[in-house]
């Protein structure tokens, strides 16, 4: 199987209502959403709550994303409830939502930078495997980010307890090299106290910094090593744990007549949820070039499988390096 990829756009000079409007294009087409939960214009900020309903039954099982829209980018916070006829988070402060100011931005966290003068593109990428699973690509110039919301049709894991808590569905990636290897991660965004997942470290702080900027932590992580003459500190990586995924050099190894950089899929990228990564996305860390740009195609086998490039980084060493792509098949 393989993705279905539409763009969304808002061409130059546009106005914060159209970018609002690339989002709810997306979400409502990825199946997140028929209609925004509440939509409401504050000051010069358009904003915009995202209802998931993860468990009906309990007490948080709904999740309230959040977004605030301006002509200088895209803001995300979360709450545990929300009144729309008020307009207004609902429950207590630090626990169920940040801050109740709607006509700035600066309790939430920014997404990404952007400015009128450039085209901003939504990307929206769905599986073809499980169409549950979409991820999207907001994209201006040079600035990008890819992100994705867990679908209330997923199962959230049983020993999430959210008669006790909510759970946070928002991730993004981070790809990153160090010496030769190459990280591929998630991370969680903006939290709350309340987050069952990561709020327990939030006791006592009302710095926003703590609930948005320092709260994006990573949620699973992948690396490859680069190829080297020598160990050389290629496996140091101090900090949180990745798991290694297998690669191979001819000139390490014999058995392979070439180098071998799989695509990676099917992989865990939250332990929050049961499923996996469909197997129409997947991870691959490149040796032969450090020029890469989103959308690029990377082609397994022409006309059989075939990979857009949806995040890059690129290793400062081109051929021994290890540069690693968050990809979406195509064919």
């Amino acid at each position: 199987m393989a993705c279905t990829k539409e763009t969304y756009t808002a061409t130059a000079t546009w106005t914060a209502s159209q970018l609002a409007q690339l989002f709810e294009d997306a979400f409502i087409d990825a199946g997140l959403m028929t209609a925004w939960f509440d939509s409401f214009l504050s000051g010069s900020i358009e904003n915009r709550i995202l209802e998931v309903t993860y468990d009906g039954t309990k007490a948080y099982g709904k999740t309230y994303y959040w977004f605030m829209f301006s002509t200088v980018g895209v803001f995300l916070h979360v709450a545990t409830g929300w009144n729309a006829a008020t307009d207004q988070p609902t429950g207590t402060q630090y626990l169920d939502f940040f801050a109740t100011t709607t006509n700035s931005t600066g309790n939430h966290l920014q997404l990404i930078p952007l400015g009128t003068a450039n085209t901003v593109e939504l990307v929206r990428y769905t599986s073809g495997v499980d169409t549950d699973q979409s991820w999207f690509v907001i994209k201006s110039s040079t600035s990008r980010r890819v992100f994705s919301i867990v679908n209330d049709a997923m199962t959230i894991q049983p020993w999430i307890d959210l008669g006790k808590g909510f759970y946070n569905g928002y991730a993004r990636t981070n790809l990153t090299t160090i010496g030769q290897q190459g990280l591929a991660s998630w991370q969680t965004g903006a939290t709350l106290r309340r987050d069952i997942v990561m709020g327990c470290g939030l006791v006592g702080s009302t710095t926003i910094s703590h609930y948005t900027s320092s709260a994006e932590e990573l949620l699973i992580g992948y690396r490859a090593v680069g190829h080297l003459s020598s160990n050389s500190g290629n496996f140091d990586f101090p900090g949180a744990p990745y798991i290694f995924l297998p690669v191979g050099f001819s000139a390490t190894n014999p058995a392979y007549t070439s180098n071998s950089n799989p695509v990676f899929h099917s992989l865990t990228w939250s332990p929050y949820i049961t499923e996996t990564l469909p197997a129409d996305f997947g991870l691959t860390f490149y040796y032969a070039t450090n020029s890469f740009s989103q959308g690029d195609t990377f082609v397994v086998s022409a006309g059989t499988e075939e990979w857009e490039v949806l995040d890059f980084t690129a290793n400062a060493s081109a051929v021994t390096g290890a540069s690693p792509l968050f990809l979406a098949r195509m064919v």
